[in-house]
């Protein structure tokens, strides 16, 4: 019964989605590299991420063999910036080695990039536009369902997206004519299964309240706001008003790394260590020596470590939202640069 339900969720995603193929994997990890597979990533390949990107995104450019090109973040969203894309493909171009094949763009602690400037670079380009939607699904871009632009999207259904079931599990989805449905192998050749069947009733209950807890989680986000106003922390803002963040997440910037860091041991000696983490920056260290793809970041460098994530679907789904909005207010109140 599980593995009918699972079924049922996926295919209602589809429908809302209006995409055109949606398949579940049991992690984003392993969403990623069957969609890298899918449309054949090889050697030469020049996939755009951004600066924030995570981890488990280089490792699967990586392990097809493909260069990660990381793509600067605007300071006010920490979203990746059409700019910067654009600069990067100029700087693809130019060498005789490397071939500019797909962005996947991160919807970066649920704040939406601006859709539109993007995918007008990869239309011009012939890029091929992965939407990241990551836990943060229900923010729009220019009225536009997240996740709903490109050529292919990632959602997760883990324990800190909108559906909190409580396990893992992620969505690729495709729009259009798509490989999608014939690669669905590991890098190392293996087939791939799809979300735990344990979770399939869990997931069709969830998808029908997900309007309740995106309302909750942005009057969280109102009042996390409210808490930080006159503080030296503040939150990452849309690029426009036409974004608005589904708020699964938050990033919260300091004044600085050293600012950042004490209140995230604040806040983990207050009992919520579990919904709130550093972000990670990618350096030099991170790559091989052979890899090509590594860029000077300014933006991304400067402010991410001096910004933490707050999970607010985790502590919405855990029933500690109050102990979360009362530990930053208390932070805010108690840690001056």
């Amino acid at each position: 019964m599980g593995a009918q339900t699972v079924d049922a969720f996926v295919n209602k995603m589809k429908e809302k989605l209006g995409a055109e193929e949606c398949v579940s994997f049991p992690s984003v990890g392993e969403s990623v590299d069957a969609l890298f597979e899918a449309f054949q990533l090889g050697p030469r390949d020049c996939v755009y991420v951004s600066a924030l990107a995570p981890c488990r995104t280089i490792r699967a450019i990586l392990a097809r063999g493909a260069v990660p090109m990381l793509c600067d973040v605007t300071p006010d969203s920490l979203t990746i910036d059409h700019r910067a894309l654009e600069a990067a493909v100029r700087h693809t171009l130019e060498s005789e080695n490397l071939y500019p094949r797909a962005v996947m763009a991160d919807h970066f602690c649920g704040m939406p990039f601006a859709v539109k400037p993007l995918k007008a670079v990869c239309d011009r380009v012939g890029l091929v536009f992965i939407e990241n939607c990551g836990e943060w699904f229900g923010g729009t871009s220019d009225g536009v369902l997240c996740g709903t632009s490109g050529d292919y999207a990632l959602f997760s259904v883990g324990g800190s997206s909108v559906f909190g079931t409580g396990g893992s599990g992620a969505l690729a989805v495709s729009f259009g004519d798509s490989p999608l449905a014939e690669g669905l192998i590991c890098c190392d050749g293996e087939e791939i299964g799809g979300i735990d069947p344990i979770y399939g009733d869990a997931l069709l209950v969830a998808l029908d309240r997900t309007d309740d807890v995106l309302a909750q989680s942005r009057a969280a986000a109102a009042a996390i706001d409210n808490a930080l106003a006159g503080s030296d922390f503040w939150l990452q803002r849309a690029v426009n008003s036409r974004q608005k963040s589904s708020f699964g997440g938050l990033a919260v910037i300091a004044q600085s790394e050293e600012h950042a860091g004490r209140a995230i041991a604040f806040l983990r000696e207050a009992g919520l260590g579990a919904y709130v983490s550093a972000l990670h920056v990618h350096r030099r260290a991170c790559f091989p020596k052979h890899c090509k793809g590594f860029q000077v970041i300014e933006n991304a460098s400067a402010l991410a470590p001096r910004a933490f994530r707050l999970d607010i679907f985790g502590a919405l789904h855990a029933g500690v939202k109050n102990a979360l909005l009362q530990g930053v207010g208390q932070m805010a109140n108690d840690i001056r640069e």
